[in-house]
């Protein structure tokens, strides 16, 4: 009786959850608010944090320059951190502004961010920050997206960002599907209901007028969910704009890419212990459905640890809650159903190429490193906010 009652409870819960995820799934499907393209006129500063990025900020630079937005009315600064390599000369070298930090105590890119609004609000009449990775190639009428999300009211955009070459390898294929699934369903969805969207560290667009009442002064593990829950209990809504694209040259090491991982993993707990009752309660004092959806995006788990989550659970039912056909036994086929649809449905709105597809037999494996970084991290304890 109590294994049942526990297979029951479960079981209904992960349906709730797929429920949740369809429901803004299928909102994502809606058609989008037209609006007329602008002519260009708002003058970016495109930030770039970058830690030892000589391999790869050159091309990134090359992407910038290759936009077909006016030249004078945007300004690249690139802010070598803590830098032990050619990162400052290869900028240089591209004849674009770089600016030099060294703070060993206080590494990594929410503080580097901490550290150049303010100079960068001092530095130039700029009317909107667009912070880039060094690793991000911009499509080249993003900026004219973003200027047209902007003369249409936006404060604060967040960019479409995919993989740069999901079909290299199956650890690329994996995290370009976990990109569609984010990006296509649950951030555009939660744009075509009006709510705010999702910051994702790269292709981050903010008027000036955002930074120079709020500045920025979170440096946890994932700045730019922390920077997003600020921004929604401040009211101030993150725009996800589909149509301003972005393409993410992944890191090949192994090492590199867990410790990536591992800094978006742990530190969402992080943000989630300090933002989770505040976005609750101004969810019950607004009546507003749209912090309960910020709630939820710190409360659901990574979408490769909810597959070993429910792969497992219908492993467990299987084995020990089997009773026959019965109301636990549909519960938890429609829970499994749910997810391999899921997957498919997030594939087929990214148009993902065959070698995607084939990837998803790497999916146990990446699916159980995710876990694994995760338990290593717990039992470590470690909270480094550096690169």
């Amino acid at each position: 009786m109590i294994l049942e009652l526990f297979f029951l409870g479960s079981g209904a819960l992960f349906l709730c959850v797929f429920a949740y995820l369809f429901f803004l799934a299928f909102a994502s499907l809606w058609p989008e608010k037209q609006f007329v393209s602008v002519a260009p006129k708002t003058r970016f500063a495109l930030v770039i944090p970058a830690h030892n990025e000589a391999e790869l900020i050159g091309a990134t630079l090359s992407s910038i320059k290759a936009c077909d937005y006016p030249q004078e009315l945007y300004e690249v600064v690139v802010v070598a951190d803590n830098c032990e390599d050619d990162t400052k000369k290869i900028v240089e070298g591209h004849k674009v502004t770089c600016w030099p930090r060294t703070d060993l105590d206080n590494r990594g890119k929410g503080n580097v961010l901490k550290w150049v609004f303010p100079r960068l609000l001092e530095y130039g009449d700029h009317d909107a920050y667009v912070v880039i990775d060094a690793d991000t190639h911009l499509e080249k009428d993003f900026l004219q997206r973003v200027n047209d999300h902007f003369c249409n009211g936006a404060l604060v955009v967040q960019g479409y960002s995919q993989v740069r070459h999901p079909e290299f390898s199956p650890m690329e294929s994996l995290a370009f599907l976990g990109f569609a699934l984010n990006r296509n369903l649950r951030y555009r969805g939660r744009s075509r209901l009006g709510w705010t969207s999702n910051l994702m560290g790269t292709g981050m667009c903010f008027l000036r007028t955002v930074i120079e009442k709020h500045g920025w002064n979170t440096t946890t593990m994932v700045e730019d969910i922390e920077y997003e829950m600020m921004l929604h209990l401040h009211g101030i809504r993150v725009l996800f704009a589909s149509d301003a694209r972005i393409n993410v040259e992944l890191h090949k090491n192994v090492n590199q890419s867990q410790e990536q991982r591992t800094r978006w993993d742990m530190g969402k707990f992080e943000v989630r212990n300090t933002y989770l009752p505040k976005l609750l309660k101004e969810g019950f004092i607004q009546k507003d459905i749209s912090y309960f959806d910020s709630a939820m995006e710190l409360v659901l788990p990574p979408f490769s640890l909810l597959c070993v989550l429910v792969l497992s659970g219908c492993v467990l039912f299987a084995l020990f809650g089997y009773g026959g056909v019965n109301l636990n036994f549909y519960i938890w086929l429609t829970v499994f159903l749910a997810l391999v649809s899921y997957i498919f449905l997030g594939l087929l709105t990214a148009r993902a190429n065959i070698k995607v597809y084939a990837s998803l037999l790497y999916a146990p494996f990446f699916m159980f490193w995710r876990l694994w970084i995760v338990l290593l991290e717990i039992v470590k304890k470690n909270k480094s906010r550096q690169w």
